[in-house]
């Protein structure tokens, strides 16, 4: 039987705990935020820390009580980044029913994502495969709506992971046309029609769901890429 005394104990250690659990993850969402700005701009090397704990503020201590490596934050970073575009892009793409309109509307969302925040552009450029294919959105997310346009015969391609290849391969070389300034105000759209051709998808199917309107994303202040501005 639990008695008044024990309760008034316990209480207290709860409560500390569960400060002391959101002060970590606040410090550690600080570090996250950091390292994407530091590796945005220098890409990942052995001297990257030093700049990402001058820009976190924090002392090498700190640092080091949540990632070991540069590498490990990176994998870190690339799954934040990840989680991010999916909160941001999947509200839109759970409108379209159709499998080639959500991934038309995935591509042509994060190709404006990238044009609106050139530094999440640069982050994808100097990260490489890793920084696109790490997290969910790659291993779950697309491969979800590429399975189920295989099943309903929109895609033809017979092979899921040379679907994936199809659709991440050309959204990496978009990222970096965006940062050359090569891309047209419908390059997204574009990118996105050939995608689906790529796919299987007939010609008119294709232009049709990627000239569909997908709305815009709009951040918050706690967004994840709304200081890369």
């Amino acid at each position: 039987m639990q008695t008044q005394a024990n309760v008034l104990v316990k209480e207290p250690l709860n409560h500390r705990t569960r400060v002391g659990i959101e002060r970590r993850e606040i410090m550690r969402a600080r570090l996250v935020k950091a390292a994407l700005l530091v590796f945005s701009v220098h890409g990942v090397d052995a001297k990257v820390i030093d700049l990402i704990i001058k820009e976190a503020g924090v002392s090498r201590g700190t640092f080091y009580n949540y990632f070991r490596t540069n590498e490990e934050l990176f994998v870190a970073v690339a799954r934040e980044v990840s989680n991010e575009i999916i909160r941001l892009v999947e509200p839109h793409v759970d409108k379209q029913k159709d499998p080639a309109a959500r991934v038309a509307c995935g591509v042509t969302l994060v190709v404006r994502l990238a044009e609106t925040y050139p530094l999440f552009a640069r982050f994808m450029v100097r990260g490489g495969t890793l920084a696109l294919t790490e997290g969910s959105l790659a291993t779950v997310v697309v491969p979800l709506d590429i399975a189920a346009g295989m099943a309903s015969g929109r895609f033809t391609v017979s092979d899921e992971r040379l679907a994936l290849d199809l659709i991440l391969g050309p959204v990496m070389m978009a990222f970096q046309a965006v940062l050359n300034g090569e891309v047209s105000d419908r390059y997204g759209q574009g990118l996105a029609e050939a995608i689906l051709r790529a796919l299987g998808s007939s010609q008119a199917a294709a232009r049709k769901f990627s000239s569909l309107p997908f709305g815009e994303i709009a951040l918050s202040e706690d967004s994840l890429f709304y200081q890369m501005r």
